[in-house]
């Protein structure tokens, strides 16, 4: 377990006689838990709390709790087959859609990205036109402190070039309407919308602060499962995968690497269309292209989720937040994740021989690696 606190006063002046204070609070807690399969894969699971202090933190009860579940998940996931690639229907979740779109979407909408002739530029000529499927719109709005009482990591009242922090509608109904500006003006885009953002001794680019996917055609929570069910029975294949969560993932927009992203799951089932239980998979990876894959999307459902992350780029590492309702596709490609083929250890850790190893239970090593 890692506890950050930051109590923080940020002063800024300008040249234009701009003077800012900011003062700065957040406590963020990383719980993580890891273990290694048979086959030597590595298996981790990590959960994230922030607040503006630690009296916004979860309680003893439930964060023990939370380690509980994390150790029992990983014991499950040790158990659970190695699924092969596959390309077909699949459902994310609240959370796993944020992730997805944060890494897919979000960073190719970053202003700088599209006057560096280096970068793909993969949305700089298409203003104006449909990106997404119509009931989707797309905002970064850094001035939303909150959402269904979770603390939004990429709130800000003004960025770090001093301009005030502005919600910017990016996709509306599908179109693309512009990018995440920061004061480095691109070509129709003079002007800074607020999103210059930077690590400190770094140049501010135009940055994702909260990211928010919305839907004008959705389905309750409850029934998100069958419509992915309906769609493996339409399409006639054996299964479809669900992602119940993920722990972030990355994107490839310069033109001398493929323009791909990947996504990097870690509780994944199998759901049949024949009504055997959901089955538990382990390493897998989502990948694929960004204008084939959020072409896919056929519904959401009618609840949006969060997910508070730190997001590495350019300009350094930025607090940021994605919001997004669960996600079925149409079509969703996985591959096999690399992995270590070392095995786990076969004799127990010192001060454990004898007696007390015999009190081991070997089929939940994750328990006794949970960090508390």
């Amino acid at each position: 377990m890692v506890l950050q606190v930051q109590n923080a006063k940020e002063r800024m002046v300008s040249s234009e006689g701009t003077t800012i204070v900011t003062p700065s609070y957040s406590t963020r807690m990383i719980m993580e838990a890891q273990t290694r399969a048979d086959d030597g894969m590595e298996l981790l699971r990590v959960e994230t709390f922030q607040a503006p202090s630690a009296s916004g933190l979860p309680g003893e009860a439930e964060l023990i709790a939370k380690a509980d579940k994390m150790a029992a998940d990983l014991k499950d996931l040790r158990k659970a087959p190695v699924a092969e690639p596959y390309d077909g229907p699949a459902l994310l979740s609240g959370r796993a859609a944020a992730v997805f779109f944060h890494e897919v979407l979000g960073h190719r909408l970053e202003g700088h990205r599209q006057r560096d002739e280096d970068e793909g530029q993969t949305f700089t000529k298409k203003v104006g036109q449909e990106v997404l499927p119509k009931f989707l719109s797309v905002t970064d709005d850094p001035g939303l402190r909150e959402l269904n009482g979770i603390k939004l990591a990429g709130n800000y009242e003004f960025d770090d070039e001093g301009t005030p922090a502005q919600r910017v509608e990016v996709i509306k109904d599908g179109v693309l309407k512009g990018f995440l500006m920061s004061r480095m003006p691109i070509k129709n885009f003079s002007q800074s919308n607020g999103h210059g953002r930077n690590q400190p001794g770094l140049m501010p680019t135009g940055r994702q602060g909260n990211l928010v996917v919305s839907s004008t055609q959705t389905v309750p929570e409850a029934q998100i499962r069958q419509k992915l069910i309906d769609e493996i029975k339409k399409q006639n294949k054996p299964f479809g995968l669900y992602f119940d969560d993920i722990q972030g993932g990355f994107t490839l927009t310069t033109r001398a690497l493929p323009q791909a992203f990947q996504v990097l799951p870690v509780i994944v089932y199998k759901v049949y269309a024949d009504g055997r239980p959901d089955e538990l998979v382990r390493g897998v990876d989502i990948v694929g292209t960004p204008l084939a894959a959020l072409t896919r999307i056929i519904t959401t459902s009618d609840t949006p989720q969060v997910f508070n992350g730190v997001c590495g780029a350019e300009s350094g590492q930025v607090p940021v937040s994605a919001i997004a309702p669960a996600m079925l596709f149409s079509e969703m490609e996985v591959q096999k994740r690399q992995h270590s083929h070392d095995r786990p250890p076969i004799l127990p850790p010192p001060g454990f021989e004898g007696a007390a190893a015999a009190q081991i239970d070997s089929a939940q090593p994750a328990k006794a690696e949970v960090k508390r």
